[in-house]
Protein backbone atom coordinates (compact mmCIF):
# COMPACT_ATOMS: atom_id res chain seq x y z
CA UNK A 1 0.00 0.00 0.00
CA UNK A 2 1.33 3.41 -0.95
CA UNK A 3 1.69 5.88 1.91
CA UNK A 4 -0.93 8.57 2.35
CA UNK A 5 -0.04 12.21 1.83
CA UNK A 6 -0.96 14.84 4.43
CA UNK A 7 -0.92 18.42 3.16
CA UNK A 8 -2.42 21.88 3.66
CA UNK A 9 -5.89 22.19 2.16
CA UNK A 10 -6.31 24.60 -0.76
CA UNK A 11 -9.40 26.43 -2.06
CA UNK A 12 -9.58 24.02 -5.01
CA UNK A 13 -10.10 21.20 -2.47
CA UNK A 14 -13.30 22.75 -1.05
CA UNK A 15 -15.81 20.73 -3.15
CA UNK A 16 -14.14 17.42 -2.29
CA UNK A 17 -13.82 18.49 1.36
CA UNK A 18 -17.54 19.27 1.47
CA UNK A 19 -18.48 15.84 0.17
CA UNK A 20 -16.00 14.09 2.45
CA UNK A 21 -17.07 16.01 5.55
CA UNK A 22 -20.79 15.39 5.11
CA UNK A 23 -20.36 11.70 4.34
CA UNK A 24 -17.95 10.96 7.16
CA UNK A 25 -19.80 13.09 9.74
CA UNK A 26 -23.11 11.38 9.04
CA UNK A 27 -21.52 7.94 9.11
CA UNK A 28 -19.54 8.63 12.27
CA UNK A 29 -22.35 10.14 14.35
CA UNK A 30 -25.42 8.15 13.36
CA UNK A 31 -25.41 6.30 16.68
CA UNK A 32 -24.21 9.23 18.80
CA UNK A 33 -27.06 11.73 18.43
CA UNK A 34 -30.87 11.46 18.52
CA UNK A 35 -32.29 10.10 15.26
CA UNK A 36 -34.33 13.23 14.57
CA UNK A 37 -31.22 15.41 14.93
CA UNK A 38 -29.24 13.15 12.61
CA UNK A 39 -32.06 13.13 10.06
CA UNK A 40 -32.34 16.92 10.09
CA UNK A 41 -28.59 17.24 9.54
CA UNK A 42 -28.75 14.74 6.68
CA UNK A 43 -31.56 16.69 5.08
CA UNK A 44 -30.23 20.23 5.49
CA UNK A 45 -26.44 19.88 5.42
CA UNK A 46 -25.55 19.09 1.84
CA UNK A 47 -22.06 18.64 0.39
CA UNK A 48 -22.56 21.97 -1.41
CA UNK A 49 -23.35 23.78 1.86
CA UNK A 50 -20.28 22.25 3.50
CA UNK A 51 -18.09 23.06 0.48
CA UNK A 52 -19.18 26.71 0.59
CA UNK A 53 -18.17 26.87 4.26
CA UNK A 54 -14.75 25.37 3.60
CA UNK A 55 -14.21 27.71 0.65
CA UNK A 56 -14.95 30.76 2.82
CA UNK A 57 -12.62 29.52 5.54
CA UNK A 58 -9.80 28.86 3.08
CA UNK A 59 -10.29 32.21 1.34
CA UNK A 60 -10.08 34.01 4.69
CA UNK A 61 -6.91 32.09 5.50
CA UNK A 62 -5.29 32.99 2.19
CA UNK A 63 -6.36 36.64 2.36
CA UNK A 64 -4.23 37.33 5.46
CA UNK A 65 -1.41 34.76 5.50
CA UNK A 66 0.63 36.72 8.04
CA UNK A 67 -2.22 36.57 10.56
CA UNK A 68 -3.19 32.94 10.14
CA UNK A 69 -3.54 31.05 13.40
CA UNK A 70 -5.28 28.03 11.93
CA UNK A 71 -4.17 24.77 10.35
CA UNK A 72 -6.38 22.98 7.79
CA UNK A 73 -5.07 19.63 6.58
CA UNK A 74 -6.25 16.84 4.34
CA UNK A 75 -4.92 13.34 3.88
CA UNK A 76 -5.18 11.85 0.42
CA UNK A 77 -4.34 8.54 -1.19
CA UNK A 78 -2.19 8.11 -4.26
CA UNK A 79 -5.18 8.80 -6.53
CA UNK A 80 -5.82 12.16 -4.84
CA UNK A 81 -8.93 10.98 -2.97
CA UNK A 82 -9.42 12.63 0.41
CA UNK A 83 -9.39 10.02 3.17
CA UNK A 84 -8.86 12.26 6.21
CA UNK A 85 -9.37 15.84 7.33
CA UNK A 86 -8.24 17.84 10.36
CA UNK A 87 -8.79 21.48 11.25
CA UNK A 88 -7.41 23.39 14.22
CA UNK A 89 -7.18 27.05 15.19
CA UNK A 90 -6.51 29.44 18.02
CA UNK A 91 -9.42 29.44 20.45
CA UNK A 92 -11.63 32.52 20.46
CA UNK A 93 -12.25 31.82 24.16
CA UNK A 94 -8.62 32.63 25.07
CA UNK A 95 -7.79 36.35 24.74
CA UNK A 96 -4.11 35.61 25.38
CA UNK A 97 -3.98 33.49 22.24
CA UNK A 98 -2.12 30.51 23.72
CA UNK A 99 -4.97 27.96 23.54
CA UNK A 100 -5.76 26.02 20.38
CA UNK A 101 -8.70 23.83 19.46
CA UNK A 102 -9.07 21.00 16.99
CA UNK A 103 -12.60 21.41 15.70
CA UNK A 104 -12.65 18.70 13.03
CA UNK A 105 -10.98 15.32 12.75
CA UNK A 106 -12.59 12.84 10.38
CA UNK A 107 -11.36 9.72 8.59
CA UNK A 108 -12.73 7.54 5.85
CA UNK A 109 -14.02 4.34 7.44
CA UNK A 110 -11.46 2.19 5.58
CA UNK A 111 -8.59 4.19 7.08
CA UNK A 112 -9.53 4.02 10.75
CA UNK A 113 -7.39 2.07 13.21
CA UNK A 114 -4.35 2.37 10.92
CA UNK A 115 -2.58 5.31 12.55
CA UNK A 116 -3.96 8.02 10.28
CA UNK A 117 -5.92 9.68 13.06
CA UNK A 118 -2.81 9.96 15.21
CA UNK A 119 -0.78 11.26 12.26
CA UNK A 120 -3.37 13.94 11.51
CA UNK A 121 -3.55 15.04 15.14
CA UNK A 122 0.24 15.26 15.28
CA UNK A 123 0.43 17.18 12.01
CA UNK A 124 -2.26 19.72 12.86
CA UNK A 125 -0.80 20.12 16.34
CA UNK A 126 2.64 20.80 14.86
CA UNK A 127 1.06 23.45 12.65
CA UNK A 128 -0.61 25.12 15.62
CA UNK A 129 2.60 24.98 17.66
CA UNK A 130 4.40 26.71 14.77
CA UNK A 131 1.80 29.47 15.07
CA UNK A 132 2.46 30.09 18.75
CA UNK A 133 -0.21 27.86 20.31
CA UNK A 134 0.92 26.37 23.63
CA UNK A 135 -1.99 24.19 24.82
CA UNK A 136 -4.86 22.35 23.17
CA UNK A 137 -8.51 21.45 23.69
CA UNK A 138 -10.53 18.93 21.69
CA UNK A 139 -14.27 18.52 22.20
CA UNK A 140 -16.04 15.27 21.36
CA UNK A 141 -19.59 14.05 21.73
CA UNK A 142 -19.81 12.37 25.13
CA UNK A 143 -21.63 9.43 23.53
CA UNK A 144 -18.71 8.81 21.14
CA UNK A 145 -16.86 6.35 23.34
CA UNK A 146 -14.41 5.25 20.64
CA UNK A 147 -13.25 8.83 19.98
CA UNK A 148 -12.96 9.51 23.70
CA UNK A 149 -10.73 6.46 24.11
CA UNK A 150 -8.62 7.64 21.18
CA UNK A 151 -7.99 11.06 22.77
CA UNK A 152 -7.30 9.49 26.15
CA UNK A 153 -4.73 7.20 24.50
CA UNK A 154 -3.06 10.34 23.12
CA UNK A 155 -2.73 11.69 26.66
CA UNK A 156 -5.75 13.97 26.74
CA UNK A 157 -7.16 14.79 30.18
CA UNK A 158 -10.92 15.20 30.54
CA UNK A 159 -11.45 18.74 31.85
CA UNK A 160 -15.17 19.35 31.43
CA UNK A 161 -18.42 17.83 30.23
CA UNK A 162 -20.96 20.36 29.04
CA UNK A 163 -24.16 20.63 27.06
CA UNK A 164 -24.35 22.63 23.86
CA UNK A 165 -27.07 23.58 21.43
CA UNK A 166 -26.99 21.89 18.03
CA UNK A 167 -29.69 23.63 16.00
CA UNK A 168 -32.22 23.34 18.81
CA UNK A 169 -31.07 19.97 20.19
CA UNK A 170 -29.19 19.71 23.47
CA UNK A 171 -26.13 17.46 23.13
CA UNK A 172 -23.34 16.64 25.58
CA UNK A 173 -19.68 17.30 24.82
CA UNK A 174 -16.58 16.05 26.63
CA UNK A 175 -13.54 18.32 26.37
CA UNK A 176 -10.00 16.89 26.52
CA UNK A 177 -6.96 19.05 27.22
CA UNK A 178 -3.21 18.96 26.68
CA UNK A 179 -1.51 21.66 28.75
CA UNK A 180 1.66 21.36 26.67
CA UNK A 181 0.84 21.06 22.98
CA UNK A 182 4.31 19.76 22.15
CA UNK A 183 3.58 16.55 24.06
CA UNK A 184 1.48 15.56 21.03
CA UNK A 185 4.16 16.26 18.43
CA UNK A 186 7.26 14.23 17.58
CA UNK A 187 10.23 16.54 18.35
CA UNK A 188 11.35 16.76 14.72
CA UNK A 189 7.96 18.24 13.74
CA UNK A 190 8.15 21.20 16.12
CA UNK A 191 9.88 24.18 14.54
CA UNK A 192 10.89 27.38 16.28
CA UNK A 193 8.96 30.16 14.61
CA UNK A 194 7.85 33.59 15.81
CA UNK A 195 4.26 33.81 17.00
CA UNK A 196 1.85 34.95 14.32
CA UNK A 197 -1.08 37.27 14.73
CA UNK A 198 -0.32 38.60 18.24
CA UNK A 199 1.03 41.92 19.42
Amino acid sequence: MNPLKIREAQIADAPAMGTFMVETWLEAHRDHIPPEVWEKRRRDWTPEVSADGWARTLQERDACPDQVRACLLIAEDDSGLIVGLAAGAASAADPAGWLGEIGSLYLHAEHRHRGLGRSLVQAVTAGLADRGIRSLHIGVLTTNVEARQFYEALGGQLVVERDFDDDGARLSESVYAWTDITSLVPPKQVHAKPSIGRE
